[in-house]
């Protein structure tokens, strides 16, 4: 004999017709069957939070490479300003070039004298020595008139005491 209609596990063959243990295991089965998918609310509630959640994470990725261009440009802020510093030991080097300017960064450096008293390594100070030097501060700007991307600071010794 050749079954007429499967349903799964259950074959229905075309002598002997259905019996009522059949037609129960039917009943049962069908809601299963309609229980399948997802109702349309259901789906526009699952996409809703999936585009919540991918808006999130579209924010997130554009705070944090604004960040690393943030970083980026104050690390070649921090270049620049070294370089400027590195290009002159004494502080009369920096009188004679206090500003200066490298691709679209540009710079300048600020001198303010001053008289360090020495010290021992005790702590106690040394009688009559003090260093002349110079606290140099450079401001470094993105553009002529841009706003101050960085500032660093350190001291330069003058050569000669005048």
């Amino acid at each position: 004999m050749t079954p007429v209609h499967t349903i799964p596990h259950r074959p229905v063959f075309l002598t002997g017709g259905c019996t009522q243990a059949d037609r129960t295991w039917r009943r049962l089965r069908l809601p299963l069957r309609r229980a399948r998918g997802f109702s349309l609310l259901e789906a526009l509630v699952a996409m809703s939070i999936a585009a919540i959640a991918l808006a999130s994470l579209y924010r997130t990725v554009g705070q944090s490479s604004k960040g690393v261009v943030d970083v980026e440009s104050r690390i070649e802020a921090a270049l620049v300003a070294r370089s400027a510093l590195a290009g002159s030991t004494f502080a009369e080097d920096i009188e004679r070039q206090p500003t200066g300017a490298v691709g679209d960064w540009h710079w300048r450096i600020r001198l303010q004298p001053e008289q360090i008293s020495l010290r021992e390594e005790d702590g106690r100070p040394v009688s009559g020595a003090s260093l002349r030097a110079a606290m140099a501060t450079v401001e470094v700007t993105r553009g002529k008139d841009g706003p101050t991307v960085m500032t660093w600071t350190t001291w330069k010794p003058y050569r000669a005491v005048p």
